[in-house]
């Protein structure tokens, strides 16, 4: 005996428990594509005004500042064009899982970007170790203070309206850039100040240096996770437990299981199970049922045991 069948690839409308998410999902886009949009827009206008001011005033901080938010910029830009993505081909038949990854392929050709970004800063940064250059405290700080201020703005635009992080994980992604961005900020502040006040000149290229491992280490977690998700990497080993003591039981056996990432929180599962009363896939599929993400599962069901195994 053998079956074989797909999940539906989206659901919406209420659920057995009487909530409508069909609604709550579209608002939870918008808001994202919107909040995307405009801190994109507001960081690269910031952006540049760091990076040639950082240049005219001599200050590496500020340079550190503009290309940490250059990162968080490319950031912004795949956030939103996700969204514009997901929602322009949400029904799609030509992409068989979905159009979910183009997330993951746009943050992995990002992060090679940043990983270079990160080698200039901190090649920079040690040659104004050695060799100082003059600092104009007084514009590079106003300018400083000018990119926090933008970056509160932006965490203003991505707020959590409506718990919607808790059910957008790639708004909360840009949430937390974003609040990232801002501590940078204080960073360079607190540099140009120290030396100001204080003739600390070095803690100008020291901040620098730190913008850059700031950076290379955001651009190698972004290489890794895209990585794996466009690699089909099996999710979490706790995750893979918990699917198959959901399914296996008395006379139910799991022959294998493979589980992957399609998008950002999409999974698809592929399942053969060895049952020695078997029933149709959909029994077995609604044991998977509340697992967040699971949209995809393709049930193979066997007898067990298998008639073959048994004659051979």
């Amino acid at each position: 005996m053998h079956h074989d069948t797909h999940a539906d690839d989206h659901q919406h409308g209420p659920d057995c428990c009487g909530h409508d998410h069909g609604h709550s999902h579209e608002h939870g886009h918008a808001h994202g594509e919107r909040g995307a949009r405009l801190v994109f827009w507001l960081t690269i206008v910031t952006m540049a005004i760091e990076i040639l001011a950082g240049w005219a005033y001599g200050s590496m901080a500020l340079l550190a500042d503009g290309w940490h938010m250059a990162s968080h910029a490319g950031a912004m830009a795949v956030a939103w064009f996700a969204y514009v993505f997901a929602r322009r081909h949400a029904d799609n038949p030509d992409f068989v899982f979905g159009s979910g990854k183009v997330n993951a392929l746009a943050g992995f050709g990002s992060s090679i970007g940043l990983g270079l970004v990160a080698i200039l800063m901190g090649v920079e940064s040690c040659l104004r170790l050695v060799s100082p250059v003059p600092i104009e405290f007084t514009q590079a700080t106003v300018v400083a203070v000018l990119g926090l201020l933008v970056n509160v703005a932006s965490a203003w635009f991505l707020r959590d309206e409506d718990h919607s992080h808790s059910h957008d994980h790639n708004l909360k992604a840009a949430y937390l850039h974003v609040i990232a961005d801002a501590l940078t900020s204080v960073l360079a502040i607190v540099a140009l100040l120290g030396g100001r006040y204080y003739g600390y000149v070095w803690l100008d290229p020291v901040m620098g240096l730190a913008g850059a491992l700031v950076v290379g280490r955001w651009a190698y977690g972004l290489l890794k996770e895209t990585g794996k998700t466009l690699l089909d990497h099996t999710v979490e080993r706790s995750l893979l437990a918990e699917l198959r003591g959901r399914v296996e039981g008395q006379g139910v056996s799991v022959r294998s299981m493979n589980v992957w990432s399609v998008g950002p929180r999409r999974m698809a599962m592929q399942l053969v199970i060895e049952d020695e009363s078997p029933r149709p896939p959909e029994h077995y599929k609604s044991l998977l049922t509340g697992i967040e993400g699971l949209e995809r599962i393709t049930v193979e069901v066997h007898p067990c045991p298998c008639p073959m195994e048994s004659n051979a």
